[in-house]
Protein backbone atom coordinates (compact mmCIF):
# COMPACT_ATOMS: atom_id res chain seq x y z
CA UNK A 1 0.00 0.00 0.00
CA UNK A 2 1.19 3.57 -0.97
CA UNK A 3 0.45 6.68 0.68
CA UNK A 4 -2.11 6.92 -1.47
CA UNK A 5 -4.36 4.45 -0.35
CA UNK A 6 -3.66 5.22 3.53
CA UNK A 7 -6.18 8.01 5.37
CA UNK A 8 -4.59 10.23 7.79
CA UNK A 9 -4.83 8.38 11.49
CA UNK A 10 -7.76 10.44 13.61
CA UNK A 11 -6.88 12.53 17.14
CA UNK A 12 -6.36 9.72 19.43
CA UNK A 13 -7.83 12.18 21.93
CA UNK A 14 -11.35 11.99 20.47
CA UNK A 15 -13.18 9.39 18.25
CA UNK A 16 -16.14 10.41 15.74
CA UNK A 17 -17.53 6.98 14.53
CA UNK A 18 -18.79 9.39 11.47
CA UNK A 19 -15.38 11.09 11.05
CA UNK A 20 -14.78 12.14 7.57
CA UNK A 21 -11.64 13.92 6.83
CA UNK A 22 -11.49 16.83 3.50
CA UNK A 23 -8.21 17.33 1.67
CA UNK A 24 -8.32 20.59 0.21
CA UNK A 25 -6.78 24.16 -0.12
CA UNK A 26 -8.69 27.33 1.80
CA UNK A 27 -9.53 30.10 0.02
CA UNK A 28 -10.67 32.64 3.04
CA UNK A 29 -7.62 33.44 4.51
CA UNK A 30 -7.18 36.18 7.43
CA UNK A 31 -5.97 38.32 5.31
CA UNK A 32 -5.86 39.39 1.50
CA UNK A 33 -2.57 39.36 1.34
CA UNK A 34 -2.55 35.70 1.61
CA UNK A 35 -6.05 34.64 0.18
CA UNK A 36 -5.76 32.14 -2.93
CA UNK A 37 -7.89 34.41 -5.59
CA UNK A 38 -10.11 32.95 -8.36
CA UNK A 39 -9.22 34.93 -11.76
CA UNK A 40 -11.26 36.24 -13.72
CA UNK A 41 -11.16 38.64 -16.68
CA UNK A 42 -7.77 40.61 -15.23
CA UNK A 43 -9.39 40.93 -11.66
CA UNK A 44 -9.29 38.47 -9.21
CA UNK A 45 -12.91 37.02 -7.33
CA UNK A 46 -11.97 36.96 -3.34
CA UNK A 47 -14.41 34.69 -1.23
CA UNK A 48 -15.26 35.45 2.16
CA UNK A 49 -17.88 34.31 4.82
CA UNK A 50 -19.09 37.16 6.55
CA UNK A 51 -21.54 37.54 9.87
CA UNK A 52 -25.21 38.97 9.12
CA UNK A 53 -24.99 42.60 9.47
CA UNK A 54 -21.11 42.88 9.24
CA UNK A 55 -18.49 43.52 6.37
CA UNK A 56 -15.50 41.74 8.84
CA UNK A 57 -15.02 38.53 7.69
CA UNK A 58 -15.13 35.39 9.70
CA UNK A 59 -11.81 33.54 11.00
CA UNK A 60 -11.36 30.25 8.35
CA UNK A 61 -10.89 28.00 11.65
CA UNK A 62 -14.60 29.07 12.12
CA UNK A 63 -15.95 29.12 9.14
CA UNK A 64 -14.11 27.78 5.57
CA UNK A 65 -14.37 28.09 2.18
CA UNK A 66 -12.53 25.71 0.17
CA UNK A 67 -11.34 23.60 -2.79
CA UNK A 68 -11.64 20.00 -1.81
CA UNK A 69 -9.90 17.54 -3.80
CA UNK A 70 -10.77 13.82 -1.80
CA UNK A 71 -11.33 12.63 1.09
CA UNK A 72 -11.24 9.82 3.77
CA UNK A 73 -13.87 7.66 5.03
CA UNK A 74 -13.93 4.87 7.35
CA UNK A 75 -10.55 4.00 6.21
CA UNK A 76 -10.90 4.89 2.74
CA UNK A 77 -9.31 7.26 0.56
CA UNK A 78 -11.44 8.48 -2.32
CA UNK A 79 -10.96 11.45 -5.09
CA UNK A 80 -13.40 13.88 -6.66
CA UNK A 81 -13.42 13.88 -10.76
CA UNK A 82 -13.77 17.59 -10.19
CA UNK A 83 -12.75 19.52 -7.30
CA UNK A 84 -15.33 21.09 -5.26
CA UNK A 85 -15.57 24.75 -3.74
CA UNK A 86 -17.21 23.47 -0.01
CA UNK A 87 -18.17 26.06 2.83
CA UNK A 88 -18.23 24.20 5.86
CA UNK A 89 -17.70 24.54 10.09
CA UNK A 90 -14.49 22.53 10.56
CA UNK A 91 -15.22 20.26 13.65
CA UNK A 92 -11.59 20.71 14.45
CA UNK A 93 -8.68 23.32 12.82
CA UNK A 94 -7.46 22.57 9.80
CA UNK A 95 -3.90 21.02 10.09
CA UNK A 96 -1.41 20.49 6.41
CA UNK A 97 -2.36 17.60 4.99
CA UNK A 98 -1.25 13.97 6.16
CA UNK A 99 -2.27 10.26 4.30
CA UNK A 100 -4.29 9.64 0.91
CA UNK A 101 -1.21 11.22 -1.57
CA UNK A 102 -1.84 14.65 0.18
CA UNK A 103 1.69 14.78 2.66
CA UNK A 104 4.08 17.29 1.65
CA UNK A 105 1.95 19.09 -0.95
CA UNK A 106 0.65 21.97 0.49
CA UNK A 107 -2.53 20.85 0.96
CA UNK A 108 -4.69 21.31 4.38
CA UNK A 109 -6.96 18.33 5.66
CA UNK A 110 -10.25 19.41 8.03
CA UNK A 111 -12.17 16.59 9.99
CA UNK A 112 -16.05 16.92 9.81
CA UNK A 113 -18.88 14.37 10.69
CA UNK A 114 -21.43 13.39 8.25
CA UNK A 115 -24.11 15.54 10.27
CA UNK A 116 -21.92 19.00 9.24
CA UNK A 117 -23.76 20.81 7.09
CA UNK A 118 -21.92 22.28 3.85
CA UNK A 119 -22.96 24.62 1.03
CA UNK A 120 -21.35 23.60 -2.46
CA UNK A 121 -20.15 26.70 -4.46
CA UNK A 122 -20.74 25.26 -8.24
CA UNK A 123 -18.34 27.56 -10.89
CA UNK A 124 -17.80 27.69 -14.36
CA UNK A 125 -16.62 30.24 -16.55
CA UNK A 126 -17.07 30.51 -20.34
CA UNK A 127 -18.54 32.28 -22.93
CA UNK A 128 -22.13 33.82 -22.11
CA UNK A 129 -23.35 31.80 -25.30
CA UNK A 130 -22.65 28.62 -23.37
CA UNK A 131 -23.77 29.76 -19.56
CA UNK A 132 -26.94 31.76 -20.51
CA UNK A 133 -27.70 30.90 -23.67
CA UNK A 134 -26.85 27.35 -24.62
CA UNK A 135 -27.77 26.05 -21.40
CA UNK A 136 -31.48 26.32 -21.72
CA UNK A 137 -32.01 24.78 -25.00
CA UNK A 138 -34.62 21.87 -24.96
CA UNK A 139 -32.26 19.15 -23.74
CA UNK A 140 -29.72 20.94 -21.67
CA UNK A 141 -32.47 21.73 -18.78
CA UNK A 142 -33.19 20.62 -15.84
CA UNK A 143 -36.79 17.78 -16.10
CA UNK A 144 -38.45 20.26 -13.85
CA UNK A 145 -38.47 23.17 -16.05
CA UNK A 146 -40.12 22.10 -18.68
CA UNK A 147 -43.83 22.24 -18.55
CA UNK A 148 -45.84 19.90 -16.94
CA UNK A 149 -49.20 18.15 -18.04
CA UNK A 150 -50.49 15.66 -14.98
CA UNK A 151 -53.30 13.08 -15.32
CA UNK A 152 -56.32 13.92 -13.18
CA UNK A 153 -59.05 11.18 -11.66
CA UNK A 154 -61.39 10.14 -14.29
CA UNK A 155 -64.40 11.96 -14.49
CA UNK A 156 -67.55 9.89 -16.40
CA UNK A 157 -64.89 6.88 -16.98
CA UNK A 158 -62.10 8.90 -18.71
CA UNK A 159 -58.96 10.56 -18.38
CA UNK A 160 -58.75 14.15 -18.40
CA UNK A 161 -55.21 15.70 -19.03
CA UNK A 162 -54.83 19.09 -16.72
CA UNK A 163 -55.49 22.47 -18.14
CA UNK A 164 -57.42 21.41 -20.83
CA UNK A 165 -61.10 21.62 -21.34
CA UNK A 166 -64.03 19.22 -20.65
CA UNK A 167 -65.36 18.93 -24.03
Amino acid sequence: MTSDDIPAAPDPRRYWPDQITLYGVTLNLGTTAKTANLPFEGHFVRLAVVPIGSDVPVDPRMMAIAVIYGYAFEGQCYRYDKPKLLVFRPGVPETPATGCGFDGLGYSMWQITKKTPIMELATSTDLAEEIVLNSNLPGNRNPNTYGNNMALAHRGGRLNRGGGSQG
